[in-house]
C-alpha cells in the first residue's frame, strides 16, 4: 500500500501541493496555493487504507492509535520528503491528513528572508526569538532553518522539543542537534524543557509554547544565557506579546513584562499566499526586533503602540508585513486579490 501513497505523493507534489487528505471510499485530495484540488487516482478503499495505516504505524504507535482513535506522527517518504501526518476516523472509517515536508529545511534565504533579517539572527547569542503565525504558515520550517543554520555556524547543542518531529537534523562536523518528541522521548513540551535544561544545551527549540509553565520556563532560559526558539499562533508581533503577558493570571503580569522586555530578542510574524501560478506559496512577513523604546513600552503597558514603531524603525531592523507583501505584488510572485486586506499598507 506505500506504492499507492507514493502515487499520490508524488502527483501532489507535481502540483506544489502542502497537504493530502485521503479518506476511504473517496479519491484523495490535496490543497496547492490554498485551494483544494481532486487527484485523478482511484478512490481508495477502507481495506486499502486500513493496510496503509499499519504499514506506517509501528507497533507503540498502533497501540496509542487504538487506545485514543487518533495520532499524530511522522514518517519517511519517497524522493527525499517527509510527511506529518494525523490519523483519524470519520463516519467509523479512517482517514489520513498528511502535510508534506522537504527532507533538508531549506535556507533562510531561500524562503524570502533578506540578508538583514538572517544577520540579525546570527548575532543573537541569547534570550528569545519568537517565530509567529497562523496554523499552516511555515512556522516549524522557518524555525528548522534557523536551526540548521545555527548548527552550520558554530559549535553548539541544540535540542529541540516537538510534536511531532518534523524536520529531521543530520550529522554536523562542529554541532550536535538533539530531537525529543513529546510523548515518545518526553511526556509534555514543559517536562521535556524542564529536562533539557539539564542537558547543556546552547540553543532550545520548543515546538509549541501552549501553556504557562512552558512559557514561565522558556523565559527563565532565555534569562540564564540560553537561547530559545518558539513558535506561537498569532498573526502579528504585537498579538503575540499580549498573548504571551495574558496566559498568566493578573498577579503575575507585571513579572513576566518585565521578563519579556528583558529577555525577548525579537518576533518573526509570518504567513504563506499564494502564487500568481497557483504552484505553491511565497513567505510574507514581519520582524519586530526588540528596540529599548519596544522593550520600555511593553513594560509600561503600552503594547497598543508598538505597531507605530513597526512602521517608522526600518533604519532600527523593523519590516512590517505590508512591506515583504508589497515586494510580492512588485515582483509578480503574489496577486493582490490574494493578499488578505489586513496583510496590506493601512495608511
Amino acid at each position: 500500500m506505500i506504492e499507492i501513497l507514493n502515487q499520490i505523493v508524488k502527483k501532489a507534489l507535481e502540483l506544489g501541493a502542502h497537504d493530502v487528505h485521503i479518506k476511504s471510499g473517496f479519491p484523495p485530495v490535496v490543497r496547492a496555493a490554498d485551494e483544494i484540488r481532486r487527484l485523478e487516482i482511484a478512490a481508495v478503499s477502507p481495506k486499502e487504507i486500513e493496510q496503509l495505516v499499519f504499514e506506517i504505524l509501528d507497533e507503540k504507535r498502533l497501540q496509542i492509535f487504538k487506545a485514543k482513535g487518533q495520532i499524530d506522527c511522522s514518517f519517511e517518504l519517497p524522493d527525499g520528503f517527509r510527511a506529518r501526518a494525523n490519523i483519524f476516523f470519520q463516519r467509523n472509517n479512517l482517514a489520513l491528513s498528511l502535510r508534506l515536508v522537504p527532507g533538508q529545511p531549506p535556507a533562510l534565504e531561500k524562503l524570502g528572508f533578506t540578508t538583514e533579517v538572517l544577520d540579525m539572527i546570527l548575532k543573537t547569542n541569547n534570550g528569545m526569538i519568537l517565530i509567529t503565525g497562523a496554523t499552516n504558515s511555515g512556522k516549524s520550517t522557518t524555525a528548522a532553518s534557523i536551526v540548521n543554520m545555527l548548527a552550520l555556524k558554530d559549535s553548539v547543542h541544540i535540542i529541540t522539543i516537538e510534536d511531532p518531529i518534523e524536520y529531521v537534523f543530520g550529522t554536523y562536523s562542529a554541532s550536535i542537534v538533539s530531537q525529543r518528541q513529546v510523548g515518545e522521548d518526553t511526556p509534555t513540551f514543559h517536562g521535556g524543557l524542564t529536562s533539557a535544561l539539564r542537558q547543556d544545551p546552547d540553543v532550545i527549540f520548543i515546538g509549541e509554547l501552549r501553556d504557562q509553565e512552558t512559557v514561565e520556563t522558556c523565559l527563565k532560559a532565555a534569562e540564564t544565557g540560553h537561547l530559545v526558539l518558539g513558535t506561537l499562533h498569532t498573526s502579528n508581533a504585537t498579538q503575540s506579546i499580549l498573548r504571551l503577558i495574558n496566559i498568566f493570571p493578573s498577579h503575575q503580569r507585571d513579572n513576566i513584562r518585565f521578563m519579556l522586555s528583558s529577555c525577548l530578542r525579537a518576533i518573526i510574524s509570518q504567513a504563506l499566499l499564494p502564487l500568481a501560478t497557483r504552484k505553491g506559496r511565497a513567505l510574507a512577513y514581519e520582524v519586530l526586533p526588540m528596540l529599548p523604546s519596544v522593550c520600555n513600552l511593553i513594560r509600561q503597558k503600552k503594547i497598543h503602540e508598538i505597531y507605530s514603531i513597526l512602521r517608522v524603525g526600518r533604519r532600527s531592523g523593523c519590516v512590517p508585513m505590508y512591506v515583504t507583501v508589497n515586494e510580492l505584488i512588485k515582483s509578480g510572485q503574489v496577486k493582490i486579490d490574494d493578499v488578505p486586506p489586513e496583510m496590506r499598507e493601512n495608511k
